[in-house]
């Protein structure tokens, strides 16, 4: 009698496991649909991926972009989704004094990361900045193009600050420090 209570217990455990089937959506897909898999079926994210040099006003910015795939995204009323992310990293170095003025490439945790994919619309890529609360989350987007005669190649432009919300002690937005660079550039895959 127990190995058919046991049996019948499995049975019901396989049959609800196996209606539990996540929709996949495209990347692309505007909404977040409760429960869903925003999968990179495009194969958009993976060019991305490694890390890409560039120079202007005498300072050197290196890239470092990361996939990840199938991350959880909850929300305080209890929805979800999971989704394939492009995330990035960076350092700054002034060529004139050999000086590291910023750098968070050691990072290795999703949450740490603090530029992200958001969309992109044709052959035009925005990416999200957030700093951290000491520079009060400041917040920026920046576009990504990539070149149609290079691989190797991609625009740096369109820099743009996005509106803070948050309580901070400098006393306008530009007076927060912002290490990426304001000014279009060319990044080269290394």
């Amino acid at each position: 009698m127990k190995t058919i209570l046991k049996l019948t217990c499995f049975l019901l455990f396989t049959i609800e496991v196996s209606c539990q089937v996540t929709q996949i959506v495209p990347l692309k897909t505007i909404d977040e649909p409760n429960g869903a898999y925003k999968k990179d079926l495009d194969g958009i994210l993976p060019f991305w991926v490694g890390t890409w040099k560039g120079t202007v006003n005498n300072r050197e910015y290196t890239f470092q972009f990361t996939k990840f795939t199938q991350h959880l995204t909850t929300f305080s009323n209890g929805d979800y989704y999971y989704s394939d992310m492009i995330k990035a990293k960076f350092k700054v170095v002034d060529l004139s004094t050999n000086q590291v003025l910023y750098d968070d490439l050691n990072v290795t945790e999703f949450s740490d990361y603090k530029i992200r994919y958001l969309s992109n619309l044709y052959e035009e890529y925005t990416f999200h900045f957030r700093d951290t609360e000491s520079n009060c989350n400041n917040q920026a987007r920046f576009t990504l193009i990539k070149s149609v005669d290079n691989p190797n190649q991609i625009a740096y432009k369109d820099f743009k600050y996005d509106e803070n919300i948050y309580e901070c002690p400098y006393e306008t937005q530009a007076d927060i420090p912002m290490f990426l660079p304001k000014t279009n550039l060319v990044l080269i895959r290394q």
